[in-house]
C-alpha cells in the first residue's frame, strides 16, 4: 500500500518529460511541488539545475533509500493522483487527470497555471510526519 504520485518536468512543450515517481508522495503533493519550484527559482531558466533542485526538494532525505522513488521518461510509475507537469521555458504547471500511463494518452489538462500563481495557490507550511 502507498500513496503513489508522479511529478513531471520538461524544458519546453516539445521536450521529453522527466517523471519523478514517489511511492509515498501523494500527501500534500501540490504544496511540496510549489515549495520545490519556489526553491528552484534562481535557476528557472537553467532547466537542468532547476529540475535537479526541484527533484532534490521532493525526495528530501530519502536519496539513500533503495525504494520509494523512481525516475521515468515520458511514462509514469504507479499512480493514484492527477499528475502535475512543470514546463521551465513557459514557467507553468499543467495538471493532468489520473488514469494514464503514457503522456500521449493523458487527455485534456485540468489546468495550466503560471509558476507565481501555482506557488501562491499551493504554498503552505508543510507538516512533517
Amino acid at each position: 500500500m502507498g500513496d503513489r504520485a508522479n511529478f513531471g518536468f520538461r524544458e519546453n512543450a516539445e521536450a521529453p518529460i522527466v517523471n519523478l515517481y514517489g511511492h509515498w508522495a501523494g500527501y500534500e503533493m501540490m504544496s511540496k511541488l510549489a515549495h520545490a519550484i519556489d526553491t528552484a527559482r534562481p535557476r528557472w531558466t537553467d532547466h537542468g539545475y532547476a529540475t535537479r533542485i526541484a527533484i532534490s526538494q521532493l525526495i528530501g532525505n530519502d536519496w539513500g533509500q533503495g525504494m520509494s522513488w523512481g525516475i521515468y521518461v515520458n511514462t509514469l510509475g504507479d499512480n493514484e493522483h492527477s499528475v502535475p507537469v512543470v514546463n521551465w521555458d513557459e514557467q507553468t504547471v499543467t495538471l493532468y487527470p489520473a488514469g494514464f500511463w503514457r503522456y500521449e494518452d493523458a487527455g485534456d489538462a485540468k489546468f495550466t497555471m503560471p509558476f507565481e500563481t501555482f506557488i501562491k495557490k499551493f504554498s503552505k507550511v508543510l507538516t512533517t510526519v
